[in-house]
């Protein structure tokens, strides 16, 4: 699980990461980010009720997505201090779990997120 200072969870930020930060879409799902003042990278994973209507498969979507930055936190290959939202759309809930965490792997390198 991701630490509490690692997590974005006020609705204020979610927004303002939304409207004014920079924006990387694939059909699976779309990655807004915007630079920080805390010191280290925050993460919120948004997953919509229209992607499922089971929470089962709705949460497994957003457990992947966090782990794959939590392992980027902690193994050190995050390049630069930024809040990040991932929005997962109802595309990602139809391949396999391992092309998806692949999937977001290439994602988040190619947004410069994470380090190759």
């Amino acid at each position: 699980m991701l630490a509490r200072e690692y997590r974005i969870s006020a609705d204020k930020d979610i927004k303002r990461i939304l409207k004014l930060g920079k924006r990387q879409s694939v059909p699976e799902c779309s990655v807004y980010m915007m630079p920080n003042s805390v010191g280290h990278t925050r993460v919120c994973v948004v997953v919509a009720s229209g992607v499922s209507k089971r929470a089962i498969v709705r949460n497994r979507l957003k457990r992947q997505a966090r782990e794959v930055l939590r392992a980027a936190i902690f193994d050190g290959r995050l390049n630069r201090a930024l809040d990040v939202v991932v929005m997962i759309r109802a595309a990602s809930a139809t391949i396999t779990d391992e092309q998806r965490v692949g999937f977001y792997k290439k994602l988040f390198e190619r947004c410069h997120i994470l380090s190759s």
